[in-house]
């Protein structure tokens, strides 16, 4: 078989979803030729199809080698560095691409998110503004735009450009999800509803669920709650609401996944695990204040400090892949300890997963608002630096039922620990957490990660 008839082979198979057959033909190709252009970009496309991205930014490389004015290489890379967390690469890239054809929209609307993350609404403005121009049926860029005027506090005009976005297309998922999110910030929980009910997402059902209790509609929130329990029983946020309403409303928590998280929560010490050298610990710390990170990112919780970007785990550093082996043993002795519960937290761990880990760098005054993390299953943090001359509980974490915009409720049961240096948190990422603001001159600085399934039993 020709080349030409090989590709095309491989490319219809690719176009059927088909990769396992797809690939092995590009493969054949490059066997043959290593430097086909053509399978090389379309192997690259395949693995980012099937979230290999790491493969695939290899691919993209090859293909800028053979052919650096090729466009949607440059932008195909730009978009997986972004999903890696590499923004300052993924802008560059994304630059080129506008630079070779100045009417590529999607870099333009991919520059805009990038800019809303990073907080530097005005720009993301522009960006989006000229997608539109270029593209004016061009959804994601309407709805990036939405985002930035959103973060702005520009509500009324957030929503414009959402519709709009669901005009081009009203199956949108992101779109219908954000004004969703808008009418619930504006305490409209009836129309959050609406926008809710026309997706089917972990989060919009676990929102959903969320804006049915605030309508003040017990009732239903019971038969909804009953409905997930049987047809969605391992989505994390549902279940910081149930435990939530349980606990306010005294009622029974009938959904499995962690009915009590809070005697989930394990505290430990790594000192005779880590080498406690202070040059050790000097040169760690100055390895993670290397790394890119952003002030305040707009998509967490991070209030006064840095937070690393993308993941530290997928680092080949000798000491990096050290810490991760002490948490993998710590979680092995976790498991243990809690093997007889009958919560689907314990019963349904994730027979494949990986870690997920960022730094985190918190100034005078610094602190975590309250979240959990709900792509997760069991959530860490390891204090690497406390500040000294803390008073009473600053700079401690705090585990409790309540967070995000749920109201207060006194009597909720909460869990405070004073961390020291190299203390390690283990708890379900269901949880709600946060830092509690500290008054000392210095930085404290930990290593938070998650334990994210890929697949459960």
């Amino acid at each position: 078989m020709k080349i030409e008839e090989t590709f095309e082979t491989a490319f219809q198979h690719h176009q059927k979803n088909n990769f396992k057959i797809a690939k092995k033909f590009y493969q054949k190709i490059l066997v043959k030729e290593p430097k086909h252009f053509q399978s090389i970009f379309y192997l690259g496309t395949l693995y980012i199809q099937t979230k290999k991205f790491n493969e695939a930014k290899s691919f993209y490389e090859k293909a800028i080698q053979i052919d650096s004015s090729h466009a949607s290489s440059h932008h195909n890379l730009g978009a997986i560095l972004q999903e890696l967390g590499n923004l300052k690469k993924a802008i560059v890239c994304y630059k080129k691409v506008i630079k070779i054809d100045p009417n590529y929209a999607s870099a333009y609307s991919n520059l805009g998110k990038i800019f809303n993350e990073t907080g530097e609404y005005k720009k993301a403005i522009d960006c989006c503004d000229k997608a539109i121009k270029i593209n004016p049926n061009f959804a994601s860029a309407y709805n990036n735009f939405g985002n930035a005027l959103n973060k702005l506090k520009k509500y009324e005009s957030a929503i414009t450009y959402y519709k709009k976005a669901l005009e081009i297309d009203p199956k949108y998922v992101m779109a219908n999800y954000n004004l969703g999110k808008i009418f619930r910030k504006k305490k409209n929980y009836l129309e959050a509803i609406n926008f809710f009910q026309k997706i089917n997402t972990a989060s919009s059902r676990a929102e959903l669920l969320e804006c049915i209790y605030f309508s003040n509609n017990l009732s239903k929130y019971k038969i909804f709650l009953k409905e997930l329990s049987v047809e969605d029983p391992l989505n994390l946020r549902v279940s910081t609401m149930a435990t939530y309403v349980s606990k306010k409303e005294s009622i029974l928590n009938i959904y499995p996944f962690c009915r009590n998280p809070l005697q989930y929560i394990f505290i430990g010490n790594l000192k005779n695990e880590l080498n406690l050298k202070k040059e050790f610990i000097s040169n760690f710390l100055k390895k993670l204040n290397k790394i890119q990170s952003v002030w305040e990112p707009t998509s967490n919780t991070t209030k006064g400090g840095y937070q690393t970007l993308g993941n530290l785990f997928e680092s080949e550093d000798v000491d990096i892949l050290k810490l991760k082996k002490i948490i993998e043993q710590k979680i092995k002795n976790y498991r243990k300890i809690h093997k007889n519960s009958n919560d689907l937290f314990v019963k349904k761990w994730p027979i494949k997963s990986k870690f997920r880990g960022w730094h985190v760098k918190l100034f005078q005054q610094g602190h975590q608002k309250s979240h959990i993390h709900p792509s997760g299953w069991l959530s860490g943090v390891i204090y690497l630096k406390m500040p000294n001359l803390l008073k009473g509980d600053e700079g401690s974490i705090e585990f409790t039922l309540e967070g995000y915009d749920y109201p207060n409720y006194k009597n909720l049961p909460k869990f405070i620990h004073n961390p020291k240096n190299f203390d390690i948190a283990l708890f379900p990422s269901s949880l709600f957490h946060r830092t509690i603001p500290f008054s000392s001159k210095e930085n404290r600085q930990v290593i938070a990660f998650d334990l994210v399934p890929s697949s459960t039993v």
